[in-house]
């Protein structure tokens, strides 16, 4: 296994479910209890049980978007978007302390630097990501995540991410997003975005 392999599987791991299943929910039928863990405590929470929807494949972008973007790149599209969705509907999922955000968003700008063949800064610092168990706090319906992907198309054009490597970054982003849905409120599957559907707004 050569070294892009070899981070690549590394990387995987972190779309992995980080919640345990338990047993099934015993107070209420059609769900299932979870064993999470997050900020440093263990505790269990009851979920309605979710077997309506598809998780496509995660491929994780290749270390050629850090090398022809650069890795600053990378970092100010993240911040770009943030700053997007500071001053969007989404804002309240993530509290009000704007310190405390930005903080979390230096971290996130330190993963996806990471990913994109940058310095293990995040790994460093805070080990596995465990995506989904950190997401887990927020409430993140449908609708939400097609409004994060709206702002980061916004945040592609506005930082002039390079096309040639949009569309592995995007293909990355667009996918795990999915993943980080806790709250159903259809029935349907969650909305694809290809990157078909959005390179024209990327032009400026």
């Amino acid at each position: 296994m050569n070294m892009e392999q070899e981070r690549s599987a590394v990387l995987k791991l972190s779309v992995h479910d980080d919640a345990v299943l338990s047993e099934q929910g015993p107070h209420c039928p059609g769900s299932e209890t979870l064993d999470i863990r997050h900020f440093g405590e263990e505790e269990s929470i009851v979920r309605p049980a979710v077997t309506d929807m598809h998780f496509p494949e995660v491929i994780f972008p290749t270390s050629r978007v850090g090398r022809v973007a650069g890795v600053e790149k990378v970092r100010e599209l993240v911040l770009e978007h943030h700053r997007l969705i500071w001053h969007s509907p989404l804002q309240p999922i993530f509290g009000h302390n704007e310190k405390h955000f930005w903080k979390a968003v230096g971290l996130t700008a330190d993963f996806h630097a990471e990913v994109c063949g940058g310095a293990k800064l995040y790994t460093e610092r805070k080990g596995h990501p465990h995506l989904r168990e950190r997401h887990f706090p927020f409430t993140i319906r449908e609708q939400d995540r097609e409004l994060w992907l709206d702002l980061y198309v916004q945040a592609l054009r506005n930082v002039a991410f390079p096309l040639e490597v949009a569309e592995e970054y995007w293909r990355w982003v667009e996918s795990l997003s999915i993943r980080m849905i806790n709250r159903r409120t259809t029935v349907a599957e969650p909305v694809r975005v290809p990157y078909s559907t959005i390179v024209a707004q990327l032009h400026p």
